[in-house]
């Protein structure tokens, strides 16, 4: 009887360290903090990087413009 309980013990812990050891190619799902914390981060660089993308966009159109000032001031002036 004790072989047979040692049998089973060993036969359980064996399988319980299988299946906490393997590595799952899935990932696992995110709960609702996670992927509340996901959005309000998405958000957040969202609403960082628009200014930064819009104040670029200025300084492009502000150095084609006085270029393009340059250039007619050079012209005007020969």
């Amino acid at each position: 009887m004790f072989v047979q309980l040692h049998k089973l013990i060993l036969t359980a812990l064996m399988a319980t360290m299988l299946t906490a050891c393997s590595n799952s190619d899935e990932p696992a799902e995110k709960g609702r903090t996670e992927q509340a914390t996901d959005k309000i981060a998405k958000e957040a660089v969202r609403s960082i990087e628009t200014p930064i993308e819009q104040a670029n966009l200025a300084k492009e159109l502000t150095e084609q413009h006085n270029s393009a000032v340059k250039k007619n001031a050079n012209s005007v002036g020969k």
